[in-house]
């Protein structure tokens, strides 16, 4: 069980940096042929971009902790405790202290051994390639870690700023005149639905800039919408947001870190053709979102580290008791027996997932949410997709001259949540992937209680 507590460094040493970090990165692609991996990528044809786990090891007196972002869809149940236990023990940290959040590109892998061993069976071929793969990216993860040890810099201060994105993210979820709600997916050829308004989105491209002197180290960036702008085609590919990452770091020489924040009901769809050429433009609208960021005029605030207290860096843990879905769709008879073999592939793989995770409630599981305060940030880490209202309400309960980032997609297993109106609207996807019931006031306590001062 996950309890909340506030994981605090221990007294200050004259001759200690208040805050240290170490960057790495490491490839973590899957192989072309059937996949190891479930969801929207069972195979693999051909690899556009070489996919990427780039995270940051922070060090602050005795206390050691690693955010890090992975080019996934989604990392789900044991299968994230795998590779956070391995992450962890590289760091010389807890796996408690180790945030790992996937981007959510469609077109990557989800990992999710448990769907697996149901899909397949304990032992099958498929299983035993879906752990290997899954041990292949911890062990890879760990030696980048291990590896990035040896060159930790001095933080000596931390830029914080913002650049408003242009025709990018949209509300996914459209109120329409009889008062049911339609779906503006990634690519939406309806055209009233599409070209309906934005909705309520958080437009802002957030960045935190860590430097050693005038030298900066790294750039964290975030920005809440799904990111895929077309998928499907089994090809491997990090999107707009990794090509804008990577455009962005080539020019820069400053090493990116790119998180996907509460995106679950927020998509491209308003503005997306599900092209080459549209992914062109979304790439080119968040690169130069970054350039701005990145520039003097758009710096909200600076936070010198040396002239913290030990008290004023810490990492919190607060806990969302998402509860079990048994009925409609979620009861366990009906789950069953779609994970017969006469059934379609689809629906015994949706099954799976949704048995896997619900399994895991039953068993105990409390899902975490996390804080790294630093100072006058707040960076918060939350579980599965959350809805940007989420996103909007951490900033809302932060103190006022806090600077608040805020990344979903960690450990992906219950999918989307969001308020609870989502479960009395008629239409709408989210709610049939959401793998929780009504969660709104557990999840905005955890958020409220971790941004306490």
């Amino acid at each position: 069980m996950v309890c909340f507590g506030v994981l605090s460094f221990g007294a200050a040493n004259a001759d200690e940096p208040m805050l240290q970090l170490s960057t790495f990165k490491v490839d973590v692609t899957p192989s072309i042929g059937k996949g190891p991996c479930v969801g929207c990528m069972p195979k693999v044809d051909s690899i556009e971009h070489p996919l990427e786990m780039r995270g940051l090891v922070w060090k602050a007196h005795d206390e050691t902790y690693v955010i890090a972002a992975i080019d996934f869809c989604g990392i789900c149940n044991t299968s994230d405790d795998t590779i956070r236990a391995a992450m962890a023990q590289a760091a010389g940290t807890t796996a408690e202290r180790v945030s790992l959040q996937s981007l959510h590109q469609h077109s990557a892998p989800i990992l999710d051994a448990d769907a697996v061993r149901l899909l397949y069976g304990d032992p099958s071929p498929e299983l035993t390639q879906h752990l290997e793969f899954t041990d292949l990216v911890a062990l890879r993860a760990s030696a980048a870690i291990a590896e990035s040890l040896v060159q930790v810099r001095e933080v000596t201060s931390i830029r914080c700023s913002k650049a408003k994105i242009e025709q990018m993210a949209s509300n996914r979820r459209v109120p329409q005149a009889d008062g049911s709600i339609a779906v503006r997916a990634s690519v939406t050829r309806e055209l009233d639905v599409r070209n309906a308004p934005e909705g309520l989105i958080d437009p802002w491209l957030r960045t935190l800039t860590f430097l050693d002197g005038d030298r900066p180290l790294t750039q964290l960036h975030y920005y809440a919408t799904h990111p895929q702008t077309f998928y499907g085609d089994a090809r491997v590919s990090w999107d707009c947001v990794g090509m804008a990452r990577e455009r962005w770091e080539q020019e820069s020489g400053i090493f990116q870190v790119y998180f996907t924040g509460c995106g679950g009901n927020m998509t491209l769809g308003k503005y997306n053709d599900g092209n080459r050429a549209a992914r062109e433009q979304f790439t080119g609208r968040l690169l130069t979102a970054m350039r701005q960021s990145s520039g003097p005029s758009c710096v909200e605030r600076s936070v010198d580290v040396s002239s913290l207290k030990p008290e004023e860096i810490g990492w919190s843990i607060a806990p969302i008791e998402f509860t079990v879905r048994e009925t409609g769709t979620f009861e366990p008879q009906l789950l069953k027996r779609q994970l017969a073999p006469d059934q379609a592939f689809g629906t015994r793989l949706t099954a799976a997932m949704f048995s896997g995770f619900c399994d895991r409630l039953r068993a105990g599981y409390i899902a975490p949410a996390t804080r790294l305060r630093i100072g006058a940030i707040d960076i918060v880490h939350l579980p599965g997709e959350p809805f940007v209202e989420f996103q909007l309400f951490a900033q809302k309960q932060a103190a006022k001259e806090t600077f608040t980032c805020v990344a979903g997609y960690g450990e992906c297993g219950v999918w989307y949540y969001g308020p609870d109106q989502i479960f009395r609207d008629r239409g709408g996807y989210e709610q049939t992937w959401s793998l929780t019931g009504p969660c709104q006031s557990k999840v905005e306590t955890a958020l409220s209680a971790l941004l306490q001062r």
